[in-house]
């Protein structure tokens, strides 16, 4: 009886503890580096900037958002690799992603071109661990991205 009241009160303090973690905050992107791009995928690293407002360092795992590019649907993007946040402070990771192309946006993708900035939101589910206890947490954030900014050279890419 005193085995199940102990694992009883653990799990409560898991999950008491994965509940109090607040959503990292979506600042800024930098470096940006196609890798590949067709009209099934696009690869590309990005120094992705991120505020962790928690008071203990977080471990992102890998993850899967929607992507909508001006409130289009763009496709899934895949965080490729894992990384480490620390606690309280602006994080700037370089992330390795995989965007798998909704069909036909392809087209649309390239029309953004030629505008200033874009409205980027990633919707889903951030998987991650607060020491070593699992947490996930929705996320919905929208963040103006200015095309210039990125620096984004596709001649080289098709040649």
């Amino acid at each position: 009886m005193k085995y199940i009241q102990r694992l009883l009160l653990f799990a409560f303090i898991v999950l008491s503890f994965a509940s109090c973690i607040e959503e990292p905050e979506f600042k800024d992107v930098s470096n940006f580096k196609i890798d590949e791009i067709n009209q099934n995928q696009v690869c590309f690293n990005a120094d992705v900037s991120v505020y962790n407002p928690n008071g203990v360092s977080l471990k992102i795992r890998k993850s899967v958002f929607d992507v909508y590019a001006d409130d289009i649907y763009v496709g899934k993007a895949h965080l490729l690799s894992k990384y480490k946040m620390k606690r309280k402070q602006l994080n700037t990771n370089n992330v390795p992603v995989k965007i798998v192309l909704e069909k036909g946006v392809f087209l649309r993708l390239l029309g953004f071109l030629r505008k200033d900035k874009v409205e980027l939101r990633l919707k889903g589910i951030l998987k991650g661990s607060a020491v070593i206890i699992p947490f996930r947490r929705k996320i919905d954030q929208k963040k103006q991205i200015s095309l210039d900014d990125l620096n984004i050279n596709l001649k080289g890419l098709f040649n």
